[in-house]
């Protein structure tokens, strides 16, 4: 967990209001004895409120109508178990047509091919009964399954759960186990991975990656004048002609011969405590992310060093020590590291570099930097160390990736400043439905006209029949997991914190967020995000710079609307739509502790507060770190923040 400095804690506990996609506790028991009914998207838990009803039947075998997910009191020989694989069938007739290339098997951290290796795979269950319906967000509509279920063992197997004694304590190197094969001392994760890359190369773009016996670099630099002087070469337009219909056709036929490859950035700082549960963590997105699919993916950690005095980049031996003691060494060769007085040398124009201050007001400049470091790199995911999912990785990010792909850009932007709630809304169509009849004109189609802005996105096509499946097939450049709204007419702690643009306060359209926990930038957006720095040293609070970039540019910005869980109701579904939804969802911003009882039991929540602490609750009992579980607890896919302590 990082150790943010008081005035970040400040500014997320003011923006708890604009929170968002939340899963939401589901009751751990079935069984006959289950009488009460609650309102559809609530499924309270006794163990955190105290007036629900008890069940001693904690089995998984007597599974009844009622919506939950069962906690195995033994064994989970009552629910149907395999071996999870969502990946693609590899160099099928089928795959080669669409692909480039051949998927190759890549080694493992048991020197074998994790492809097919059962010690290398997770096992599911099956439940008889899907999750219940959420709040916020959908399973069904969005393609992400629901139908089985991961207990800790099955979730963490693969990545040496039940290996160590954790009442011994925690130290950096492990010793070798004698159960997995694996050698968690021995295993250097970046090496894995660049050798898996290697060996799928034939499938991706024709850009090198850096550190794969190229010239390139593989650490940051300090910029140089020629950096600064050729900056409007880093900015991606569209090939040849920019109208849409010509640039939409490239794009088509490119992506039907090479696979753009994903890095997923974890962001941590020099102080961090790596315990056991989050090194598991990292290697399960490694292995599920990077190689089993061949290299599609890549993890990333970028660190920050915090002494600004240690001369990181002046000398490679300070580097390298620093980077040893800032992560477990298996982690070390897919770390790279930044400091405050990387991102001011490189954006002295852009915002205050206040060292008490930085931090929090510069936290896209490391994500910009990176995408000149990997122009191999497409799109990059941007996440924490106080996040957890309890499903499968692959399957979780790449349902997101393709539904975003799907939506067209026709009111994508409206769509995106609501909660949709599947019980008050019907089908994601019919939400869809009831925001264009909604709006008023077109709504934001195209570049919004901005001053001193030149967009590297698409002009609109002219027809209304081009129109309606504009961006559809289109890689999203901004994938975000939670609300974007307008903040005109809001009253949002931080929409004048806006400066150097040319048309002011006052004429500076903008969007904002205050999700950033999981977040995908495309490499054109981040690009464009570093080229406004550079030249003019725009800046906006990092809950807007991304967003309003991707509004000035033209470019497709998705909202996924993600499975959203309480673990208590008082209102109906209808309710929550009056409450979140009303004035474009800016009249929850307005009034933030006025709902502070929902923002508190949410389970992917952006605030700090100690007040919320139920992701944590669940995912400690989920992973039996808690004195009252009752054996193997078994979730869906579930996105968890915050969690720490863990």
């Amino acid at each position: 967990m990082l150790s943010l400095p008081i005035s970040r804690r400040v500014r997320w506990i003011l923006l708890g209001a604009a929170l968002l996609v939340i899963p939401y506790s589901l009751r751990s028991q079935f069984g006959p004895s289950l009488t009460r009914q609650f309102a559809s998207g609530y499924v309270p838990d006794k163990a955190y409120e105290p007036n629900a009803p008890d069940s001693n039947d904690n089995t998984a075998s007597e599974i009844t109508a009622d919506p939950g997910i069962p906690v195995f009191e033994a064994s989970v020989n009552t629910l149907q178990s395999d071996v999870y694989d969502p990946y693609p069938d590899y160099n099928s007739p089928d795959w080669r047509q669409k692909w480039r290339g051949y998927h190759a098997p890549c080694i493992g951290p048991r020197n074998k091919y994790v492809n097919g290796n059962p010690e290398d795979m997770l096992k599911a269950h099956r439940l008889k009964t899907k999750a219940p319906v959420p709040m916020f967000g959908s399973y069904e509509e969005t393609g992400l399954e629901s139908d089985f279920c991961f207990d800790q063992h099955a979730r963490f197997k693969p990545y040496s759960f039940g290996e160590y004694d954790l009442e011994s304590g925690y130290t950096v190197s492990f010793p070798r186990s004698q159960n997995s094969g694996a050698g968690w001392d021995n295993v250097d994760w970046g090496t894995l991975q660049k050798t898996c890359s290697v060996r799928n190369q034939n499938r991706y773009a024709g850009v090198e990656t850096p550190g794969l016996g190229t010239d390139g670099p593989s650490i940051f630099w300090m910029p140089l004048e020629e950096d600064r002087e050729n900056v409007d070469k880093t900015l991606i337009f569209p090939p040849g002609k920019t109208d849409a219909k010509s640039w939409h056709g490239l794009w088509q036929l490119d992506q039907r011969v090479f696979k753009t490859r994903t890095a997923m950035v974890i962001r941590t700082w020099d102080g961090l405590e790596w315990t056991l549960d989050t090194m598991q963590h990292v290697r399960s997105l490694i292995m599920e992310l990077s190689l089993h699919s061949g290299g599609e993916y890549e993890i990333i950690i970028l660190l920050e060093v915090k002494d600004v005095a240690l001369p990181i980049f002046e000398n490679g031996t300070v580097y390298s020590k620093t980077l040893l003691k800032s992560v477990p060494a298996e982690f070390a060769n897919m770390t790279i590291l930044f400091n405050r007085l990387l991102l001011e040398s490189w954006y002295p124009k852009a915002g205050s570099h206040d060292p008490k201050k930085s931090q929090e007001a510069h936290m896209t400049q490391p994500m910009q930097l990176l995408s000149l470091l990997r122009p191999d790199i497409e799109h990059f995911w941007q996440t924490e160390l106080d996040v957890r999912y309890t499903g499968h990785h692959y399957h979780h990010l790449e349902t997101i990736s393709a539904w975003a792909d799907a939506q067209p850009r026709k009111y994508a932007w409206e769509r995106a400043s609501r909660y949709y709630i599947p019980t008050a809304h019907g089908s994601w169509a019919n939400f869809s439905a009831m925001i264009e009849d909604s709006t008023i004109g077109p709504g934001v189609w195209g570049p919004e006209k901005t001053k001193g802005i030149k967009p590297v996105g698409p002009e609109p096509p002219t027809g209304s029949l081009e129109g309606d499946q504009w961006g559809v097939g289109e890689e999203a450049d901004l994938i975000n997991l939670a609300p974007v709204f307008d903040t005109e007419g809001s009253t949002f702690l931080f929409k004048n914190n806006v400066e150097n643009y040319p048309g002011g306060k006052t004429c500076t359209p903008r969007r904002a967020t205050a999700s950033t926990m999981l977040i995908r930038f495309s490499k054109r957006l981040l690009r464009a995000m570093h080229h406004g720095q550079v030249t003019l040293g725009t800046h906006m609070a990092p809950e807007m710079y991304p967003e309003s970039t991707a509004l000035h540019h033209g470019l497709k910005l998705v909202q996924f609307p993600l499975p959203t869980y309480l673990d208590y109701a008082n209102s109906s579904p209808e309710q929550m739509d009056r409450i979140f939804n009303a004035d474009e969802g800016k009249s929850v911003l307005n009034v933030p502790y006025q709902h502070s009882d929902i923002w508190h039991r949410m389970s992917y929540w952006s605030s700090l507060s100690h007040e919320t602490n139920y992701p944590e609750e669940l995912y400690n009992r989920w992973r039996a770190y808690t004195e009252d579980v009752m054996d193997r607890l078994c979730l869906p896919g579930i996105l968890l923040h915050p969690v720490k302590g863990v």
